[in-house]
């Protein structure tokens, strides 16, 4: 397979309406498919109908398995980084319990990690569409992908548009709406809380109902992610208050952190938010990012898991266009090798959970257990993404 340097691969490759790969969705997930194949010599077509910087619900914790692909991708980004070292558990009581990350993660917002890896995968070769693609259906030769008045036809497509999206021949509007979830994101950034000790690090808000997460951003910024159960949310839809309506939801020990906090960024809504993985492929279509499972965000790896599925679906369309390899071969190759990247990780996740509507006291409890050196390492080491399919 040929490794072209983004460096030297000119603009606008693919012909009028016909490409090797068609990418369907601009996030993390998408620009990373994109950005690989282009490096693997495809010619890629790339289609996203939002306008960057934009932004998503999301705790901007970027965990050490994705640093190495995004130094080579989006260096001055990472540039831009909030080093962080360290986790921090705090109960609804106030009671605190640290633990020192095996290895240091990255704060970074959206705005800023979405706009430069589109711009990386523009600057790769890929040819990009600020247009959503409204079908796409499978024949003998390949692909075609209807956007609004236009049709593309290409060898082979790759899905990553996000949770919850609906293209005609592949998913409908009925399919998602049987895919409910309890659960509601929110987020927005602060800036003038009081600075944390000790270096910067995350910390986790746990409260019966859900959990908030803290961390530092880029800019002198303070991200707040939160995951609520519909039962516990209150007034959400009617607040003009996110500081205070967080408080309200998430008690004392929130409240008291949030103090003196400006909010600088508006506050984005979620639902239903549902944690589990997902198919891997519809017919010859593969999946990444969100489209393919959404992980937990207490776990920390969900970026690391979208790039990195990217990534692997870059890779394998490649690989497949190269060798000649079937679709129906591929797409079985890849749901194999992506389960095998994530690994334990959405089973651990699914027992941790429990604890997010346990009482206040199991939460105590459990605060304290987690963090013993051997109990911490195997739910870390659990719920990382592993490229190589290795523990």
């Amino acid at each position: 397979m040929s490794d072209a340097n983004p460096a030297t691969v000119q603009r606008d490759l693919c012909g009028a309406s016909d490409c090797d790969l068609a990418v369907v969705g601009g996030g993390p997930a998408g620009s990373a498919a994109a950005w690989t194949a282009a490096r693997h010599g495809l010619q890629v077509m790339q289609f996203e109908p939002e306008r960057f910087p934009r932004d998503k619900v999301c705790g901007e914790f970027i965990s050490a398995e994705a640093h190495g692909l995004l130094r080579t991708m989006a260096p001055g980004a990472l540039a831009r980084a909030v080093p962080l070292q360290w986790a921090e558990f705090v109960t609804g009581s106030g009671t605190r319990r640290r633990l020192a990350l095996p290895q240091p993660a990255l704060g970074l917002s959206r705005l800023s990690l979405d706009a430069a890896l589109w711009s990386a995968a523009g600057s790769s070769g890929v040819t990009q569409h600020a247009s959503a693609v409204r079908g796409v259906h499978e024949d003998a030769d390949g692909f075609h992908l209807d956007t609004d008045g236009r049709r593309w036809r290409s060898r082979a497509v790759i899905v990553a548009a996000g949770r919850w999206w609906s293209i005609a021949g592949l998913r409908t509007p009925d399919e998602l709406a049987a895919g409910g979830a309890p659960w509601v994101g929110v987020k927005a950034r602060f800036r003038g809380l009081p600075p944390q000790v000790a270096g910067a690090g995350v910390e986790m808000f746990y409260f019966p109902g859900g959990y908030c997460g803290l961390a530092p951003v880029e800019d002198g910024m303070t991200n707040l992610c939160c995951l609520v159960h519909r039962r516990h949310a209150g007034r959400l839809a009617a607040t003009r208050d996110f500081a205070a309506w967080m408080g309200a939801v998430g008690g004392r020990a929130l409240r008291d952190r949030l103090q003196g906090g400006e909010q600088v960024t508006a506050t984005v809504t979620t639902a239903p938010v549902k944690m589990a993985p997902k198919q891997a492929t519809l017919g010859g279509v593969l999946l990444a990012g969100d489209a393919a499972g959404f992980l937990d965000p207490f776990t920390g790896d969900g970026l690391a898991m979208a790039l990195g599925s990217g990534e692997l679906a870059g890779t394998m369309a490649a690989r497949s266009l190269h060798d000649g390899v079937t679709r129906a071969a591929t797409a079985g190759a890849f749901a194999a090798e992506l389960r095998a990247a994530a690994g334990g990780s959405y089973v651990t996740a699914r027992w941790l959970r429990r604890l997010v509507l346990a009482p206040a006291w199991m939460q105590e409890v459990a605060a304290a257990g987690l963090l013993l050196s051997p109990l911490a390492r195997y739910c870390v080491q659990r719920t990382r993404w592993r490229a190589d399919g290795r523990p």
